[in-house]
């Protein structure tokens, strides 16, 4: 009888090699893939987050009478007449439309942490500046993070928190005017025409004469990474220091640089993260400076009407240039950011978009009919 050979055969390196290869291809065929749909299911949270505060912010316009101020002082003697305890600083150290606005998304007990009768610069409240609402990160970026909470003579006086989401102050600059040279055609003169949101005051519903869900909310804006020390008022929702708010100045994802105030104070802080953030630069190398403020004031007038509209008198009281900073909604979903229209309805726009019809979705009461079918 003849004896079985049981010695089993093994692969070669030859087969192996095939083997590797196919998995190779297999994984380079299938990630894009996994990518793709992981990238979707961020998209999902993020839509899901601005739904939520969309909601919050009508909710919060049915028990106040209209939206949350974007910044309840707007000059320094705004600020000395609101408070008469705490430490008082500037306008811009004043509180934004962010902790307001937590009651309307269940976190009043997160509210309740500080004191709202007291400027958002006081010690007490500090706890809620410091706080970090996981609705308002937009799980694509690089989540929530920590501004000026350890640097400073002063550790954690100033500490706030940068976040993803952002109001619309209108389709000009955060002082909410004319830019450029009035009269004029679009886009060399780009008239003020109404906004949302507004300083002093709650921002009417009935203003938005455009129609709510013609009119921009609230957008996305990419978040820097966490500085010790002061880095900056971008991505910065908690204050009025202009962080608070987008503007229609440039389209979404444009690679022209926004422009921000007092960046000798925060600029070496902050630059390596703009750098790990790909935000646009100038030909300097940072952000461009305060936009110049137009000369003069004419008497009313529209987009192209041949007469300058009016500067608010105190556009001009801010040394520091912070009403004339513009910041653009950005994102890390590729070609667009999430928007929230006035409405609460939620859309996708295409970084694309024509300048023109941009900055008329921005607009409250200019008339502008739009087509942002992009």
């Amino acid at each position: 009888m003849k004896k079985t050979d049981f010695r089993r055969r093994g692969f070669t390196l030859v087969e192996l090699l095939v083997v590797i290869a196919i998995i190779g291809i297999l994984v380079a065929l299938l990630l894009p893939a996994v990518q793709a749909a992981r990238e979707a299911a961020r998209r999902t949270q993020c839509t899901n987050n601005l739904r939520q505060l969309a909601i919050a912010m009508l909710n919060y316009e049915s028990a106040h009478g209209g939206l949350p101020s974007m910044a309840p002082s707007w000059t320094n003697a705004d600020m000395q007449a609101k408070y008469s305890v705490g430490d008082i600083g500037a306008w811009y150290d004043d509180h934004g439309w962010y902790i307001p606005l937590m009651p309307y998304i269940e976190q009043a007990d997160v509210e309740d942490l500080g004191d709202p009768d007291r400027p958002l610069s006081d010690s007490v409240n500090q706890l809620v500046r410091k706080a970090k609402l996981p609705m308002h990160s937009c799980p694509s970026d690089i989540g929530l993070q920590e501004n000026e909470f350890n640097g400073g003579p002063d550790p954690g006086k100033w500490a706030r928190v940068r976040t993803n989401y952002v109001v619309n102050a209108g389709n000009t600059v955060y002082g909410q005017h004319y830019v450029g040279n009035c009269p004029g055609a679009f886009p060399g003169c780009i008239e003020f025409l109404g906004s949302p949101f507004i300083p002093r005051k709650v921002g009417k519903l009935s203003k938005i004469t455009d129609g709510t869900s013609n009119t921009l909310m609230m957008g996305e804006i990419t978040v820097l990474p966490t500085t010790a020390g002061w880095g900056g008022p971008y991505s910065d929702a908690q204050t009025a220091l202009g962080g608070q708010v987008f503007t229609g100045y440039h389209t979404p994802n444009t690679e022209l640089p926004d422009a921000l105030a007092r960046q000798g104070e925060w600029w070496s802080t902050a630059q390596s993260g703009w750098v790990e953030q790909d935000l646009p630069t100038n030909a300097s190398g940072s952000p461009d400076p305060p936009v110049a403020l137009p000369g003069g004031s004419g008497g009313g007038g529209r987009r192209g009407s041949g007469s300058a509209p009016p500067v608010p008198a105190d556009a001009g009281t801010d040394s520091n240039g912070h009403k004339q900073q513009h910041i653009s909604l950005r994102s890390k979903h590729p070609g667009g950011v999430n928007v929230a229209r006035c409405d609460g309805s939620i859309d996708f726009i295409t970084d694309g978009i024509d300048r023109w019809t941009w900055n008329a979705m921005t607009s409250a009461a200019g008339g502008e009919v739009v087509n942002d079918n992009n």
